[in-house]
This record gives C-alpha cells, sequence and structure tokens, in this order.
C-alpha cells in the first residue's frame, strides 16, 4: 500500500498553501517553513497554532497542519510515537493553543502543547 498524504487544506482564515503531485499520482506538502532556524545540525523550536489534522487508515501516516507553514508529518518511527504526537496535534487544535514543536529531517519528532 503506497503513503496517502492530505491533500486539503482545512477551511480557516490561515494562510492556505498549494499542494503538488509527488510522483505516481500523490500529492505532497510544498511549503518549507521560513521561520525554523538550523546552527550546527542543531534544529530550532517552532511554535505554532495547529489548523488541521489529517490521518488514514495506513500504518503510522498521520499530518498536522499549521498556520502559516502547512502539511507536516509526524514521525513514524513507531506506532507509540505517532499516536502520541496525534494526540498532542488534537489537543492543541481542540484548545485553540499554540505548540511547540521540533523537526528532525523531513518529520515532526517532538510537540508541546500547554
Amino acid at each position: 500500500m503506497s503513503e496517502t498524504k492530505p491533500t486539503v487544506n482545512p477551511p480557516s482564515g490561515h494562510t492556505a498553501h498549494t499542494m503538488t503531485a509527488g510522483g505516481a499520482g500523490t500529492a505532497v506538502p510544498t511549503l518549507t517553513p521560513s521561520s525554523k532556524a538550523t546552527a550546527g545540525g542543531i534544529t530550532a523550536w517552532d511554535n505554532k497554532r495547529v489548523v488541521g489534522l489529517w490521518t488514514i487508515n495506513q500504518n503510522r501516516n498521520s499530518w498536522v497542519y499549521l498556520a502559516d507553514v502547512g502539511w507536516k508529518k509526524l514521525a513514524d518511527n513507531s506506532d507509540s510515537a505517532v499516536v502520541a504526537l496525534s494526540i498532542l496535534a488534537a489537543h492543541a487544535k481542540q484548545a485553540q493553543t499554540n505548540c511547540s514543536y521540533r523537526e528532525d529531517g523531513d518529520r515532526i519528532r517532538e510537540i508541546y502543547v500547554w
């Protein structure tokens, strides 16, 4: 089964970002966040609001839509990681609060929500 990606942006007043074909008829997020800073291989934390969630009945395939950033895939290195990050992102969306997140490569690996 191929990995499916979100194709629709959440309806909100936030800046919408387009999706483009990523080969084999799938869509991939196209935005690169501009607020992220790296120095010596260390990635800085970003602080954004979660405005959308997306998942599908595929193993470890869960995404969040961050305000002014677009779709970001959650870490998929273990079942417990993707479930825990999905729960935290859902809480941030429901509470309409910012979350601090850290990307490692092309995946969100850590999220803090309060």
